[in-house]
């Protein structure tokens, strides 16, 4: 199954006795390579900081006497700082034979949806134009994302209000997914869930999914 990382296993382990069989794995990313530069910035301010802190005795070398360690020790320290940013790169959206699971990384994250929770009806995937996102462009009064931003989305509604799950892939594979499992679980409403949310709607303006 494409997207069957570790994580997804560990998740698949341990949210599979009470959703049942695995069936898809959505992926959102997004690398933030323009946090690279500051990130090495930092990493060399935090260098010459620590040079004119660090104690030093009669016998040990000057401030800034190790030139190439100093660079190698900060730029390694500014690799460290942007690596931490890939925590926030990389989202999953699982689909099981009883719902939906994402925020997977650790147990107490991790947000559960049974299909029963969610509104088959509202089930939408949405696209917009380079240079914004659907969490831009789409309003609510109670909205949350699941993903990392990126022109195309899965939105649905619950209880809590409305979800969306950002992605650069497209959603179509994820729609029949979910169409798939609500049909098997026998889910009111499931047989007409990809006929209603595909082809993606278009949003240009700002939209009230309300």
């Amino acid at each position: 199954m494409h997207g069957r990382s570790w994580l997804v296993r560990r998740a698949e382990g341990r949210l599979g006795p009470e959703l049942g069989a695995l069936h898809f794995v959505a992926t959102s990313s997004k690398v933030y390579w323009k946090a690279l530069l500051p990130c090495l910035a930092v990493g060399f301010a935090y260098g010459a900081v620590g040079e004119f802190v660090t104690p030093r005795s009669s016998r040990e070398p000057g401030v800034f006497s190790d030139v190439p360690m100093y660079l190698l020790v900060s730029t390694l320290t500014g690799l460290l700082l942007w690596c931490l940013t890939l925590l926030m790169s990389f989202r999953k959206l699982l689909v099981f034979d009883g719902g939906l699971a994402a925020r997977i990384a650790q147990k107490h994250t991790t947000v559960v949806f049974r299909w029963s929770d969610i509104d088959s009806a509202t089930i939408k995937a949405v696209t917009t134009a380079e240079g914004t996102t659907p969490s831009r462009m789409l309003a609510a009064g109670r909205k949350a994302s699941l993903g990392v931003s990126g022109r195309n989305a899965l939105v649905f509604r619950t209880g809590t209000g409305f979800w969306l799950f950002e992605s650069r892939s497209e959603t179509a594979p994820l729609v029949l997914a979910i169409q798939q499992a609500m049909l098997d679980a026998g889910v009111p409403g499931a047989a007409r869930v990809a006929s209603r949310a595909l082809p993606p709607a278009v949003v240009s303006s700002r939209t009230s999914l309300d």
